[in-house]
């Protein structure tokens, strides 16, 4: 009994003792702010309880950063994957535009854009060549989706190839200048006289070789003069370059009559790109 009655004194006086211990440190608090200092028992305070606060902190401040990355990390893995398809996208592209930059130098080395500054005309590259009865055809496309029609002339930046004798919109099959059954109205650049131009059928030569005849013995034609189309032809337009003399002699038919061996300005060995105008006349 004698416990149960001491139990409530000594709860009582703690909470006495506590109590004047508040109003204390409040008083000392008070009197100490309004002199613009701290309290010695706040500073004790403090310097107890702000390390576990910096703590608690830092360590709340790395979690709530943790739970963000978390929470973005499949974002950030999705951008990241098509970010790198882009890159692939822009690598592939640049491939193939390096593909039409080393095209377009060939086309530019082998045909020209304009040829003797002012003809223009469709790009085209040979896809095929075959040979006929009567001599090499070459099946060519467009390089620009133009179409093609049957007569179209068809050159190279040196000279004239041939034409087209069929057509299937941008593709198109050329009767080159050598095949047995071309002829074509040319004429000297040099004196302007006219003669007829075909292949030379006995020709030992690996270029193939052209003969122009029907030249009179008036005729002024000497090794080096250059050939061109007629303006008399119905075939071409005119003064397109067809080849060089390379020799003159007397026709079999006639002493009167001259036949001069021309090789073509054109490669027709080794062809890829020819430019074809389509306003033959």
């Amino acid at each position: 009994m004698l416990t149960k009655t001491q139990s409530p004194t000594v709860n009582t006086r703690l909470i006495a003792i506590l109590c004047i211990l508040a109003i204390v440190l409040t008083y000392w608090q008070h009197r100490a702010h309004n002199v613009g200092k701290q309290s010695l028992p706040e500073k004790l305070a403090k310097s107890i309880v702000w390390p576990f606060q910096a703590v608690a902190t830092s360590a709340f401040t790395r979690i709530h950063d943790v739970g963000i990355s978390l929470t973005q990390a499949r974002a950030l893995t999705e951008e990241n994957r098509k970010l790198k398809e882009e890159i692939n996208r822009l690598e592939a592209d640049k491939l193939t535009l390096n593909e039409y930059f080393l095209e377009n130098k060939e086309l530019k080395e082998k045909l020209g854009f304009v040829i003797s500054g002012e003809v223009k005309g469709v790009p085209a590259r040979v896809i095929s060549h075959a040979t006929s009865t009567g001599g090499p055809i070459l099946t060519i496309q467009s390089l620009d989706g133009r179409q093609f029609e049957v007569g179209n002339t068809v050159r190279t930046q040196r000279g004239l190839l041939g034409r087209i004798v069929s057509a299937q919109k941008t593709v198109g099959e050329v009767m080159l200048l050598t095949h047995a059954d071309h002829a074509a109205a040319g004429v000297v650049q040099r004196s302007r006289d006219q003669g007829m131009i075909h292949p030379l059928s006995a020709s030992s030569s690996v270029q193939p070789l052209l003969a122009m005849e029907r030249l009179r013995g008036q005729a002024d034609i000497q090794v080096g003069d250059v050939i061109l189309t007629s303006s008399l032809s119905n075939v071409y337009p005119p003064n397109i370059p067809i080849g060089t003399v390379i020799q003159v002699h007397t026709a079999p038919a006639s002493s009167r009559t001259f036949r001069a061996l021309i090789k073509p300005a054109a490669d027709l060995t080794n062809i890829t790109y020819v430019l074809v105008l389509r306003s033959a006349k």
